[in-house]
């Protein structure tokens, strides 16, 4: 016996159905602007599946405004840190991708197969650009170390262009296979791959039957495996990966913690701040700030000698990013105020400066900070990169915000000094201020280096201009933003040293800006180099009673002399797992001073290392 119900009860069904449904999901569409842009086009590539389903149920944009918290909270290397390193580069690689791929007009980087790549990977270690082969479509090889263990520990990762018009596509050895990558209508693989192998070499030739650089080849019978597109299919869904899955509950779960361990005593937290420079020879050091958040009274007191003044000691420890030690240093921050510095002092926010000189790697640094008047000690921690030069590309440091002048130095190791100027910092990588405030900007352009051709230091190459555009704006930047703040400059490269770093600098006009939190970005353009060169940071305006200002001060660098710095250089590639640049670091430091046990003995351990070494490892 069939049973039916009445109309208005299959109506009520209906609506209550449909109210349901509306509860469970929006649509992106329906979405205010910024959410809609923030769920299609910031995060689509790192937030996963169950992520994006959560986010679409919320009903009201406060729900949405503390899911995108917790989002990046949940991704932040140290919980509860005032400054995120993973969203600094998330949206420092969506600004690179926006400015290198795709069309700009319609800032569409974001959609290519380079773009997603780039976001989710970051840099490659290595980018091949095969452009002119014979009978070959343009071709770029990146090659990865793994960020992550959800993907091979080396893998590498081709794009090809299947037209001029077209932008690069990620290629499958499977799906696409050699015969996409020749122009003579070839459809027999091994004729396709002997090709490119006559025009692009054996990389190239390589990475179109494996992208997992260890897998046997046949070049005459071509047969990839399942291998690559498991690679492939793991990079697009990256998010879902169950080890990645497993590290982002693993941090959403410490970044619900009570936040006590980065102040174990005190109670005024502190932040630690970074910028990569390179100094005349082209080597690199971590410049870092220590900053406390607010006002300290307590930093500046009497000294044991009666005076009125300030004693602290900065220890900083370095350790790679797999957590094998480094090495560690500690500075003594001490000085005499007058009684009217004093009072000023007090009202304003401290910082430490320091210095790390250290190789190309990851690392992490955790810095401690405490006052010796008090022996309150508060301590914070950084994921930092220190990038390998690139020789064909224009490269950029962080930008620094700098108070006051900058000051001529002889001492090129001090904090925060470029071309024989210091620059008293107030911050980088994030910077507060009030409304109509200045923010002086300075930085450096690492510029293509020439061929070495001679013996003796690089030629180089004919002075040309670096065009520079600046953008200010929400964190989205969208080019609707009614508070965007840009300008443009050209940069001669005449003043650049023999390393090719090139110092250059910009105030930016806040007049505009309302309270709230904006992202700075800066794009230049070399036109010998093949692709911009980006940097960022977060600038927040605070209301007018808010504290800004800031005081800083750094050891006595003459402590750590000049030769020192290869030590550390050399312990920093040694802890990388690094020997060889390490032991170039060790010889250099025993030219210049003989007696240097330090670097002997550092030396003596790798060199028996070496030895005791079967010929296969």
């Amino acid at each position: 016996m069939r049973h039916f119900r009445s109309l208005p009860v299959l109506l009520l069904c209906f609506t209550w159905c449909a109210s349901t449904l509306s509860l469970h999901a929006v649509s992106p569409k329906n979405l205010p602007p910024y959410f809609r842009q923030w769920i299609e086009e910031d995060v689509p590539y790192i937030i996963t599946q169950d992520e994006r389903k959560e986010f679409l149920r919320l009903q009201t944009d406060d729900e949405r405004e503390k899911f995108i918290e917790q989002f990046w909270e949940s991704r932040n290397p140290t919980p509860h840190s005032p400054i995120n390193t993973f969203k600094e580069e998330h949206y420092r690689r969506l600004a690179y991708v926006r400015a290198n791929f795709g069309d700009e007009r319609y800032n569409d980087g974001w959609r290519t197969d380079m773009g997603r790549v780039y976001i989710t990977l970051g840099p490659p270690q290595q980018r091949s650009n095969l452009h002119q082969g014979i009978s070959t479509r343009p071709v770029e090889i990146w090659f990865y170390h793994s960020p992550t263990p959800a993907l091979p520990p080396a893998f590498n990762l081709v794009f090809y262009k299947p037209s001029e018009t077209d932008n690069y596509k990620l290629y499958s050895p499977v799906s696409d296979g050699p015969t996409k990558i020749v122009t003579n209508d070839e459809h027999d693989d091994a004729k396709a791959l002997r090709t490119i192998d006559q025009s692009m070499g054996a990389e190239a030739t390589h990475a179109m039957v494996s992208l997992l650089p260890g897998e046997p080849i046949s070049v005459d019978h071509p047969e990839p495996t399942m291998q690559s597109d498991l690679l492939l299919e793991a990079v697009r869904s990256l998010p879902d990966q169950k080890l990645e899955k497993e590290r982002i509950a693993r941090q959403r779960a410490a970044s619900r913690e009570v936040v006590t361990s980065r102040i174990f005593t005190g109670f005024n937290a502190t932040e630690l701040q970074t910028v990569v420079l390179r100094d005349s020879r082209g080597l690199s050091s971590v410049h870092y700030l220590v900053r406390k958040e607010q006002p300290d009274a307590g930093l500046i007191g009497v000294l044991p000698d009666k005076r009125t003044g300030y004693a602290m000691t900065l220890e900083t420890h370095v350790s790679t990013e797999a957590g094998k030690a480094a090495y560690q240093r500690v500075d003594h921050l001490i000085g005499q105020t007058s009684p009217a510095g004093a009072i000023a002092g007090k009202a304003k926010i401290f910082a430490a400066e320091g210095r790390l000189p250290l190789v190309p790697g990851s690392y992490v640094i955790e810095a401690i900070l405490t006052n010796e008047i008090t022996h309150e000690s508060t301590r914070a921690s950084q994921h930092v990169v220190v990038p390998a030069p690139q020789p064909d590309s224009l490269g950029v440091s962080g930008l620094m915000v700098y108070q006051g002048r900058a000051l001529q130095t002889s001492r090129e190791q001090l904090p925060f000094t470029l071309a024989g100027l210091r620059f008293p910092p107030r911050g980088e990588q994030l910077i507060e201020l009030h409304q109509g405030d200045k923010l002086p900007l300075v930085y450096q352009l690492w510029l293509p280096r020439p061929a070495q051709t001679t013996v003796g230091a690089s030629p180089k190459a004919a002075p040309r201009m670096i065009k520079v555009h600046y953008t200010l704006g929400s964190i989205a930047l969208s080019s609707g933003d009614p508070n965007r703040v840009e300008g443009d400059e050209e940069v001669s490269t005449t003043d650049a040293d023999d390393a090719g770093n090139l110092v250059s600098g910009y105030t930016v006009d806040t007049a505009n800006l309302r309270q709230g939190t904006y992202r700075l970005v800066l794009r230049a353009i070399d036109p010998s180099a093949p692709r911009a060169a980006v940097a960022s940071m977060t600038v927040r305006v605070l209301p007018s009673e808010a504290p800004v200002d800031v005081w800083t001060a750094f050891g006595d660098e003459k402590l750590h002399p000049e030769w020192q710095d290869n030590l550390l250089r050399g312990i920093a590639a040694e802890a990388l797992e690094h020997p060889d640049e390490a032991t170039g670091y060790y010889r250099r430091v025993l030219a210049a001073k003989p007696d240097a046990t330090d670097a002997q003995s550092h030396l003596d351990a790798l060199l028996k290392k070496s030895e005791h070494k079967s010929p296969g490892e």
